[in-house]
């Protein structure tokens, strides 16, 4: 009877110690495969807010601090401004409950999302998340809590095709451009010129762990289930610039090392051809532009900047300059200065000295004139700054391209009509925000919960004061980044 005691209390013992095992599970290994874009055609990063009941819901920055994301999770954004978390699919190597739960509620939190040509996106600086992590019973709180660990410092980056959604881990040593790199202070035409895609391959310049720093182009090629990278030229040579052309070649400045293992401060123009990857050097009379992906050949003299066709001819190994397509008088190098490298639309403005400059690549002409009544000294990303009225009853859009700033009213019949919003508590003044190209405001629902006023500018939408929700929740979300997909 004794021994019998003995061996019933001993399965006992291990019947409850596979239990518990199985209860939390093992996570050996965690995997993004897929982002869930079907039907997407907006994209949002927003705190992921509160459920109903519990008082501590994520916060992020305020909104008048158009800061770093905190907590950007990823929303489909429908018409009528109802935010749906977006899901992934996730491959996990384990087992037990651990295992079962991070497959159906991790997710991606992150940074900023760079479209990338009409194919890709890039999912910068993102962070493992487990929302209300802080619920869940051990073991399986231990087990998640340990395996998201290591992603919890903004590290990682993904590239996502879009046909599917499929997700490619991106590291620096795979072309991945270095932080420094790319601007945070608008939308993702920031890294035209750094990353981007020619013939379905994505090109980019990393000066990611160089020693000396230097950038090193990369290519990587599309190959279903994975992403072949390629290092396209020695380590001897540096570039800075990708000036795309739609004939299957792209312009860069060549930068060569010295025998003391600096590189040359004066880049010469060159031009790789795709797919071989030969690159030729060009003229350096020259200076070389990328509009709407054809490349141009810029000549300054004294008082004039001459414009040459780019003859290519990969051939022969050559890439010259073709005819002279015009000549500009009155510009000279110093306003090349100003011209981007890389220019997509009819017109490169900026602005200087209380005057609005107009490089019109239709005429091949330079312009300047004073600012008109409304245009900012300040403030303007891709030619255009928003200058909201005093009375907060309309903005200007004052576009350098233009000769006056068109007025848009504003229509606050959404705003208005919603009674979960307590209207007292709506943030004072409109502030612009380049990432989310719109104007934000903060208030609070009535059960107290934060969330996003959103005044975009641009889009069918434009002009409408909106309030955008969760979809299966009533808490409100802060909202950091807009991307239009379509």
């Amino acid at each position: 009877m004794k021994h019998s005691f003995i061996y019933a209390l001993a399965a006992i013992v291990v019947a409850l110690g596979i239990t518990s095992c199985e209860g939390g599970g093992s996570v050996n290994s965690v995997k993004f495969r897929r982002m869930n874009l079907d039907g997407v055609n907006t994209l949002a990063l927003a705190s992921r807010g509160a459920r109903a009941g519990n008082k501590t819901p994520a916060r992020m920055v305020a909104a008048e601090e158009d800061e770093l994301v905190e907590d950007g999770m990823a929303y489909s954004v429908s018409d009528d401004g109802t935010m749906v978390e977006i899901t992934y699919a996730i491959d996990v190597s384990g087992g037990g409950d651990a295992k079962n739960l991070i497959k159906t509620n991790l997710r991606l939190s992150m940074q900023y999302v760079y479209t990338i040509g009409d194919e890709w996106l890039w999912l910068y600086g993102c962070n493992y998340v487990y929302p209300d992590l802080e619920d869940l019973q051990e073991p399986a709180y231990s087990k998640i809590k340990e395996a998201i660990a290591e992603h919890s410092d903004y590290h990682d980056n993904y590239l996502v095709r879009r046909k599917d959604g499929a997700l490619f881990y991106w590291d620096g040593s795979q072309g991945r451009p270095f932080y420094g790199n790319v601007k945070w202070d608008a939308a993702q035409t920031d890294i035209y010129g750094i990353v981007e895609a020619i013939k379905g391959e994505i090109y980019a310049n990393s000066d990611y762990h160089s020693m000396p720093l230097h950038n090193t182009l990369f290519r990587l090629k599309d190959e279903g289930d994975q992403l072949a990278v390629t290092t396209m030229h020695s380590d001897k040579l540096t570039t800075d610039i990708i000036m795309p052309d739609k004939r299957g070649a792209f312009g860069l400045n060549l930068y060569y090392q010295d025998s003391y293992g600096s590189y040359s401060g004066e880049g010469i123009p060159g031009v790789m051809f795709i797919p071989s990857g030969k690159i030729v050097g060009f003229d350096e009379s020259y200076e070389l532009i990328s509009v709407n992906e054809t490349l141009y050949a810029l000549r300054p003299l004294e008082e004039a900047i001459q414009v040459f066709s780019v003859t290519l001819s990969e051939a022969d190994g050559k890439a010259t300059a073709g005819e002279k397509v015009a000549e500009i008088s009155g510009a000279n190098r110093y306003d090349l200065e100003y011209l981007p490298k890389v220019n997509r639309g009819e017109y490169s403005t900026w602005m200087l000295g209380g005057r609005k400059y107009l490089f019109d690549f239709n005429k091949w002409s330079l312009s300047s004139s004073p600012l008109p009544v409304y245009y900012p000294d300040e403030g303007y990303y891709q030619g255009i700054a928003y200058v909201m009225s005093d009375d907060q009853l309309s903005f200007y859009i004052c576009d350098l391209s233009k000769s006056e700033a068109e007025r848009v009213v504003i229509d606050y019949t959404e705003l208005n009509a919603d009674a979960s919003i307590v209207k007292s508590t709506i943030s004072a003044n409109w502030v612009y925000s380049p990432r989310a190209q719109a104007f934000r405001k903060s208030a609070l629902t009535i059960d107290g919960y934060e969330t996003t006023i959103m005044l975009p500018v641009s889009g069918e939408n434009k002009g409408k004061a909106r309030v955008y929700k969760a979809g299966d929740t009533t808490a409100g979300q802060v909202i950091s980044v807009m991307v239009r997909l379509n």
